[in-house]
């Protein structure tokens, strides 16, 4: 043994388990990684098609008042598909799913849109959202960290929470929505059949703007 390691500051420390700040931190630096790849696979089909969605087209995080709460989704996303006379605006609420926290927290995500998509408008007409938008956005669920084996098994298991939640059901009903791996969605593009309906078990995968 050598006379160095003898001294204290020589030796290796114990390894120590991150703290909940460290994983906190870490768990904010994946998912910003993983929105900017998500914003990337939009932007890179966007032009490989000749339609549009540009560097601010995805906004991260934003603040969505639902009642007295608010709700941030992973990101906001506009596209414009088409060519010519034939393009039209596209929106959707981007939800991140990690398998390390079960289905339910992806179910809770969901439920808060649910609760935004069901909120009468001044007076009781319409809904909060029509004054925003013409179409409430599709709901595109990223699963992270998911093999290709399980995907089917994930999705089923985000229909059954779902389903729990009168709302969420009722708004998977009438919006488009779907759920696909990140890893799909990077080399395949977002257009290709990589996205598994949620609100209907019966459909195959299709491309985002055919959910």
């Amino acid at each position: 043994m050598s006379a160095a390691t003898t001294f204290p500051e020589a030796r290796r420390p114990a390894a120590q388990a991150p703290s909940t700040e460290q994983l906190a931190v870490r768990h904010g630096r994946e998912h910003l990684l993983d929105v900017g790849r998500i914003h990337a696979a939009f932007v890179a089909d966007a032009r490989k098609r000749g339609e549009a969605c540009g560097p601010l087209d995805l906004i991260p995080s934003p603040e969505l008042t639902v009642g007295a709460g608010v709700h941030r989704p992973a990101a906001d996303l506009a596209y414009t598909a088409g060519t010519g006379d034939e393009r039209h605006r596209l929106r959707a609420f981007v939800e991140r799913h990690r398998p390390g926290v079960g289905a339910e927290e992806t179910a809770a995500q969901l439920a808060a849109c649910a609760a935004l998509w069901e909120q009468p408008g001044r007076d009781g007409r319409g809904q909060v959202w029509e004054q925003r938008w013409r179409a409430f956005p599709r709901l595109l669920v990223i699963l992270v960290g998911t093999g290709a084996a399980a995907v089917r098994s994930v999705v089923a298991d985000l229909r059954l929470a779902a389903e729990e939640n009168r709302a969420t059901a009722e708004m998977l009903a009438a919006v488009p929505a779907g759920a696909a791996r990140i890893e799909d969605l990077v080399h395949r593009g977002p257009a290709a059949s990589i996205w598994y309906p949620i609100g209907d078990g019966t459909r195959r995968p299709c491309g985002w703007t055919e959910l």
